[in-house]
């Protein structure tokens, strides 16, 4: 290892020893186990059902047997003379930690490795904002984790009339879909998106905190279980953008196989063979990561039948009509994973086939044999 590394790797291990002997010095203020009079309640505590009725797994997963859940509520509060540290971590005039800005639990605010930075935020270069809603926190960088934590508490407060009076705060350097999507969905300006470096503070006027619309404790095993409701509006919003914009791309198949051949994982090794089993239902192949946003939303809106290994790209399925969905999942892979494409498809309807198989390498690729195959052709066929 180059003495570059090894300095780059005893700075992270410093800066995680310095948050955890500062942890125990934070001030939390949790919207969540105590009603404050700055939170306005946009839906009030519900049970929570995910619909496994469309839903076809014949192996044993703990998630089942999930009952008598309950959402938290959705809210969102406003904090005046607000900053902002590290990745999203709020702080108000008090210089108490909005727990809710760090995914509402101590474990992602410990993830940050910034606690320390609370107390010594004077020593951080300074920006100045006026009213912010900030999307950064430990997990923004993922698109399935961006649409259904991120772009849902967007969803919540976007017909709000304060809402345009707020810029946007998200990653800098952030992908792509972060500002497109924030466009397409909610008309918001690339001069209304803001950014800010992890080593940066950020001092705003305003900054408005919206709740995560899912809940995750002892009940659900830790586990991330979300809203139908919010699911099925986000759905509903993305229908009504492509049809104002009058959005058709005759190119896009309506029978596809998400294909992972350029990534490094979870590959369908026989990609090509699996393709040409399904000639005669004309399946092509779509590389996600080759369209743009809004060819993707469009893609599932308009599709019908649906092959992918398991993978963030499946997350699209969130603006889909009523297609047939087949997910193959590694069988080394904790099931734990497999629930968050369930609870879309059950608040959806959707049909969804959940395939267990065994992999090839360390990297999770397969090989899909002639008796699946053969499954998938009487799971599709069945449907004509």
């Amino acid at each position: 290892m180059s003495n570059f590394y090894k300095r780059i790797k005893l700075f992270i291990w410093i800066n995680g020893i310095a948050s955890w002997i500062f942890y125990p010095l934070l001030k939390i203020k949790d919207f969540r186990s105590k009603k404050y009079p700055e939170c306005y309640v946009k839906e009030i505590s519900k049970p929570i059902s995910v619909n496994l009725s469309n839903y076809f797994f014949n192996g044993s997963a703990y998630w089942k047997n999930f009952k008598n859940l309950k959402s938290d509520g959705l809210f969102f509060a406003e904090i005046p003379n607000a900053t902002i540290i590290s990745k999203g971590i709020l702080l108000d005039s008090k210089n108490r930690v909005i727990l809710e800005s760090t995914i509402f639990q101590t474990e992602y605010l410990n993830r940050l490795n910034s606690n320390h930075l609370v107390f010594l935020k004077g020593f951080l270069p300074k920006k100045k904002g006026a009213n912010v809603v900030s999307l950064l926190n430990k997990l923004d960088n993922n698109y399935f984790h961006w649409t259904l934590e991120s772009l849902t508490r967007v969803l919540l407060i976007h017909e709000e009339p304060f809402f345009r009076d707020y810029n946007i705060l998200i990653k800098d350097g952030a992908l792509p879909f972060v500002k497109k999507s924030l466009k397409f969905l909610f008309n918001v300006p690339e001069t209304n998106i803001i950014t800010k470096t992890l080593g940066e503070k950020l001092e705003v006027k305003k900054a408005l905190v919206v709740s995560f619309p899912h809940i995750r404790n002892v009940n659900t095993r830790m586990t991330n279980v979300y809203m139908p409701s919010v699911i099925k509006r986000l759905n509903e919003l993305a229908h009504k953008r492509v049809n104002a914009a009058k959005l058709k791309f005759e190119r896009l198949p309506k029978n596809f196989i998400i294909s992972r051949k350029n990534a490094i994982s979870r590959r369908i090794l026989n990609e090509e063979k699996l393709i040409e089993s399904l000639s005669y239902l004309n399946f092509e192949q779509v590389v996600l990561e080759e369209l743009s946003f809004e060819e993707q939303v469009v893609l599932f809106v308009g599709a019908k039948k649906i092959i992918s290994s398991h993978g963030a790209g499946i997350t699209n399925i969130i603006y889909a009509h009523d297609p047939i969905l087949i997910e193959i999942f590694p069988e080394e892979r904790s099931i734990r994973d497999a629930y968050y494409f369930v609870q879309i498809t059950g608040a959806l309807e959707i049909e969804h086939h959940l395939f267990k198989h065994k992999t090839q390498n360390k990297k999770e690729d397969m090989v899909i044999g002639n008796t699946m195959i053969a499954t998938f052709k009487k799971i599709f066929e069945a449907s004509i």
